[in-house]
């Protein structure tokens, strides 16, 4: 067999794109990844969406116009693989898969995998390493595979904070460790606004020039930064960054206090609701106050417990003691 090698600048169809984006819970990353998708696609482009979640991406279909597959585990890598490859024969401009974590944590994932394996091998010590050789060789073949793919790819990743002793916060992709790296972009969004690019971190990312000057710090992911992206993999030049987006205001501490001594005075219920939805951040700030606002709060309830004639507004409304997610 033979090779010839031709100049890259003949090259003219699309090369890879994948992109990851990571959040934790209430970060918006499944509208982001289809606003994302929608720019590569383009207005009238076909949206693929392997949905793990259990139809979860199926509340935006008001929003946005794609094809979904929901799909049941076992989530093993081969059938994202799968699902890859018919996607891009189908002739799909994009595909979204909400969300990739399942691969590695869902119910017959790579992590499900090895345990299962460990168990057959009677869970000795001995045996523990030998029990990731099979779901971790089918990990890789799953991402060779998807290195082969042409269709634009999003890969939306759960992502949370753990402690690394003594007292390390520590942000953690729900994947495997490597598999960011893989991708021709990947980052993660921010905690405490949805939807908006956070480069804090420098080891969160990956992206080289072009793609900096298509993602920065701060931008609210849309269809813009989809369609440059896409330009790019085409191997236009003329790249022309998302136009600037107007940063959404950063309420300060006083008004998120001010707020938290509202809800307060409705009642431990209302407060704790309130806080359930809050990011990560907010809620470590109301930290300072939380005294102030349990006070406030258990007032409240006995203020309407008094109203209502009960005695014990704890056993009336269970709902009260509600923890706060």
């Amino acid at each position: 067999m033979t090779f010839a090698f031709s100049p890259a600048v003949s090259f003219k169809e699309r090369v890879g794109l994948f992109v990851s984006l990571t959040g934790g819970t209430n970060s918006g990353k499944t509208f982001s990844a289809l606003r994302l998708a929608r720019g590569i696609a383009g207005p009238a482009g076909k949206i693929a969406v392997l949905d793990t979640e259990g139809g979860r991406t199926l509340h935006l279909k008001e929003a946005f116009a794609f094809d979904a597959n929901i799909m049941e585990p076992p989530f093993t890598p081969d059938r994202f693989a799968q699902a890859a490859l018919a996607a891009e024969t189908a002739r799909y401009d994009a595909l979204v898969i909400d969300s990739f974590s399942m691969e590695w944590v869902g119910l017959g994932g790579v992590l499900d995998w090895q345990a299962a394996e460990h168990q057959r091998m009677g869970n000795k010590d001995s045996t523990k390493g030998t029990s990731w050789i099979k779901p971790k060789m089918a990990h890789k073949a799953m991402v060779y595979s998807l290195l082969q793919r042409r269709i634009p790819i999003i890969f939306s990743i759960r992502g949370e904070e753990t402690f690394v002793p003594p007292n390390t916060k520590v942000f953690k992709s729900i994947t495997n460790k490597q598999f960011p790296f893989e991708m021709t972009v990947a980052f993660r969004l921010e905690s405490d606004r949805k939807g908006y690019i956070d480069l804090s971190d420098p080891k969160s990312w990956k992206m080289e020039g072009a793609h900096r000057e298509i993602l920065r710090d701060g931008d609210l992911i849309n269809e813009h930064h989809g369609a440059a992206l896409a330009a790019w993999a085409r191997g236009e030049h003329q790249q022309q960054a998302a136009p600037p987006q107007p940063a959404a205001p950063r309420r300060g501490k006083d008004a998120l206090f001010a707020d938290g001594r509202a809800k307060a005075d409705e009642g431990s219920f209302a407060l704790n609701a309130w806080k359930a939805d809050l990011p990560p951040k907010a809620r470590q700030a109301l930290e300072e106050i939380e005294p102030e606002l349990d006070e406030t709060a258990a007032a409240a309830d006995a203020r309407d417990a008094g109203d209502y004639g009960l005695d014990d507004p704890d056993e009336s409304f269970p709902g009260d003691q509600s923890e706060a997610a």
